[in-house]
């Protein structure tokens, strides 16, 4: 029987081109965002994963309806272009923290939980960011990304006694909706990278791919760069 695999965020470029990928692979790919409908033809739930009540209720339904779920991308993610903290209201960086951080970790804890019950292993991967390592203009989403690579290693830890593998993957600029609203002295130092080019969602999807299978058996609280050489 195929694994089911979730996708938040799966209506922007990263996130269906990675249902796309791994329904390649063989996985039961499930879609979930915050629009009323999918832009592809896998199975899609519409919610606001920062409506904490809502997410579990739309997690809980997935299983109900697809099966257990044994891959989590948390890839769904905001930013919001800044040039100095100085300016940042205090709803913005609420908003960033909520949906970068908060969500992801509250959707791996519900999946890891129901992981455990059966006593099933699974692959937990989030996205992070270049900007979580090297810092970002938009203080904010750098310090989300960063978080999001220390809870990485910390769940990690815990649940490596489950079978539960937690990776994350930090992209630099690619070209996604995001990376469009990204500054044009950032956008020149990516181009500045050992490739000399922007990322296209399939390389991200690829490595998610990985991350998934059991290829990556022995790989777990790492964070994989995938910045073009930065």
């Amino acid at each position: 029987m195929a694994k089911v695999a979730v996708i938040t965020g799966s209506n922007g470029r990263i996130g269906a081109a990675t249902c796309r990928r791994l329904a390649q692979d063989g996985y039961r790919t499930v879609g979930i965002d915050i629009g009323a409908e999918s832009v592809g033809n896998w199975p899609y739930y519409a919610c606001d994963m920062t409506d904490l009540a809502r997410m579990a209720e739309t997690l809980a339904r997935i299983e109900a309806e697809q099966g257990l779920i044994q891959v989590l991308f948390n890839n769904a993610g905001i930013y919001r272009a800044s040039d100095s903290f100085l300016d940042v209201p205090p709803e913005q960086f609420d908003d960033v923290l909520s949906v970068n951080l908060k969500v992801p970790y509250f959707a791996a804890q519900w999946v890891a939980k129901r992981l455990i019950a059966e006593g099933q292993g699974g692959s937990i991967i989030t996205t992070a960011s270049l900007a979580g390592q090297a810092g970002s203009t938009a203080v904010e989403y750098g310090a989300s990304k960063a978080a999001v690579i220390n809870m990485t290693k910390s769940i990690g830890r815990q649940l490596g006694k489950h079978g539960i593998r937690v990776n994350a993957i930090a992209p630099g600029l690619i070209d996604t909706a995001m990376g469009d609203q990204v500054p044009a002295g950032a956008r020149k130092r990516a181009l500045g990278s050992a490739l000399a080019r922007i990322g296209q969602p399939e390389e991200i999807a690829s490595v998610v791919a990985f991350l998934a299978s059991d290829d990556a058996s022995f790989v777990t609280c790492a964070t994989i760069d995938v910045n073009g050489g930065v």
